[in-house]
C-alpha cells in the first residue's frame, strides 16, 4: 500500500497532461453543477451532524491560490484527533473482487495515517450509479466510453471543509487517460456532483483529476477560513489515496 501511495503521490504531483491537475472554482458559491437528486443513485448514507465530525491531527500548508468571495465567520478551531489509525488509510470500507463493477460502499470514513501525516474524515454520502450518465455534465464521458459512476462524500473540521469524490470506471486504461485530460481541458464543469455536499461560501475551492488504470478519480475540496490553512494538504493526500487505491483494486495476488 506505501508503494502504490507514493507511486500515486507521483502521479499526483506531476500536475498536467495525462496524469493529474488541479482546477480552480472560479469563485465562492460557484461549486461544479449541481446532480440532480436521486437519479440513478442508491440510497445515500445518513450524514452525521457536523459537530460529530473529526478533525485533521497534523496542520496543511497554505494554499497558494485560493477562490474569491466573502468568506463566513470564523468558527472555532478544529483540535487534534485523538485516536489516530495506524495504517497508511482505511477508507476502503470492503474489500473488492478484483475486476467487479465499482460500488461507493468500497469507501467509508477516511482515516489516514502515515509518516506522521494524518487525516480523518467522516463519509456523509455515497451514491453508485449504473451509467455515468448522471454524472457526465457535457457528455464528454460517453465520448469515452465511461461504464460506471459512484460518489462519495466526506466532511471534516467539524464541517469547515468539504470533499466530494466521482469515480469513474472505463474500458481501458487509455480510455480513462483520454477522459481525464479532456476533463482539465475544459472550461466548464465536465462532471456533475451533489452540489448540497460541498460549501456554497468557501475561502478555499480546487478540483484535482487524475486517472489511475483504467478508472479516473475527481476530488472537488472547499473549505472556509477555519480550515483553508490545512484543506491544500488534505486535498493533495486524500486525492493519492484514492489513486493508489485504484492501483492495487484490481491486482490478483497468487501464490
Amino acid at each position: 500500500m506505501i508503494i502504490a501511495l507514493s507511486a500515486a503521490l507521483g502521479v499526483v504531483l506531476l500536475g498536467g497532461g495525462t496524469v493529474g491537475a488541479v482546477s480552480y472554482l472560479k469563485a465562492s458559491g460557484s461549486t461544479p453543477a449541481a446532480l440532480p437528486d436521486g437519479s440513478g443513485t442508491s440510497a445515500p448514507v445518513e450524514a452525521p451532524s457536523p459537530s460529530d465530525e473529526p478533525a485533521e491531527a497534523e496542520a496543511g500548508d497554505n494554499p497558494k491560490t485560493k477562490a474569491t468571495g466573502k468568506p463566513p465567520d470564523p468558527a472555532e478551531e478544529p483540535s487534534p484527533s485523538t485516536s489516530p489509525s495506524t495504517s497508511p488509510s482505511t477508507s476502503s470500507s470492503s474489500a473488492a473482487q478484483p475486476g467487479s463493477p465499482i460500488a461507493h460502499t468500497e469507501f467509508d470514513d477516511w482515516k489516514f495515517n502515515l509518516s506522521g501525516v494524518k487525516f480523518d474524515a467522516n463519509k456523509v454520502g455515497g451514491w453508485t450509479y449504473e451509467t455515468c450518465e448522471p454524472v457526465d455534465a457535457q457528455g464528454l464521458l460517453a465520448k469515452n466510453d465511461c461504464r460506471r459512476a459512484i460518489q462519495v462524500a466526506y466532511s471534516a473540521y467539524r464541517g469547515h471543509l468539504k470533499a466530494v469524490q466521482v469515480m469513474l470506471e472505463f474500458p481501458s486504461d487509455k480510455a480513462a487517460r483520454n477522459a481525464a485530460t479532456r476533463i482539465t481541458k475544459l472550461t466548464t464543469d465536465a462532471v456533475n456532483i451533489r452540489r448540497d455536499m460541498a460549501l456554497r461560501t468557501f475561502e478555499y475551492g480546487k478540483i484535482r483529476t487524475s486517472p489511475a488504470k483504467n478508472y479516473v478519480v475527481v476530488t472537488i475540496v472547499t473549505a472556509d477560513r477555519t480550515a483553508q490553512s490545512k484543506a491544500d494538504k488534505f486535498h493533495l493526500y486524500m486525492q493519492a489515496d484514492s489513486v493508489g487505491y485504484f492501483l492495487l483494486r484490481d491486482v490478483t495476488i497468487t501464490s
